[in-house]
């Protein structure tokens, strides 16, 4: 091989040593949270869209949730809470979530069943008062629901769910409870 010379060198040296300019270091930063952010809102209102909601109930869904109104206005975790709830209500993503391989091992692995939960799992629990309300909200602003009374909703519980009163609910069986209610008058 060649020796290369002092000045080939310097040069070469120079090039290692050159700075990445600032418009390509910050550019990715501001360009990946708004596409982020655009694929969480579009997963959002594909949700809205699949589950038949319609935009009062969606709203009012946020409303009770999250006091917004607006998808927009949430946080990262309050979208991921949000899709989470769609997904109870029986909407499943077109996509798998972000699991990696580890993940799909440590679950074969296990040799547990797809339905079993840990005894420390919040839906072994009582409802909680989110679920209370969203419960109550679409009873009182559900179009099929004539009598929107707490009495009605006490009614319908027990005779459909065995639950004497909302209170009583069990946060396994809220998503079963809201996908009735949504779909009482239809035939």
């Amino acid at each position: 091989m060649a020796r290369k010379s002092t000045a080939e060198e310097a040069t070469e040296q120079e090039l290692i040593k050159l700075p990445i300019s600032s418009a390509r270091q910050k550019k990715p930063l501001q360009v990946a949270p708004a596409a982020s952010r655009r694929v969480e809102l579009a997963k959002v209102h594909i949700a809205k869209r699949d589950l038949k909601l319609t935009d009062q109930l969606y709203r009012g869904f946020l409303n009770v949730l999250f006091g917004e109104t607006s998808a927009k206005d949430l946080t990262h975790g309050q979208i991921d809470e949000l899709l989470e709830h769609f997904k109870s209500l029986g909407w499943e993503s077109g996509y798998p979530a972000n699991q990696t391989k580890a993940d799909d091992v440590k679950t074969k692995s296990s040799g547990g069943s797809k339905g079993s939960k840990s005894p420390a799992s919040p839906e072994r629990g009582p409802a909680t008062m989110k679920q209370l309300g969203l419960i109550m909200y679409l009873w009182q602003h559900g179009p099929g629901v004539r009598n929107k009374s707490v009495q009605a909703l006490d009614h319908f519980l027990n005779h459909h769910f065995h639950v004497a009163e909302i209170k009583q609910v069990k946060a396994r069986q809220v998503p079963g409870i809201l996908g009735a209610i949504k779909n009482m008058g239809k035939v």
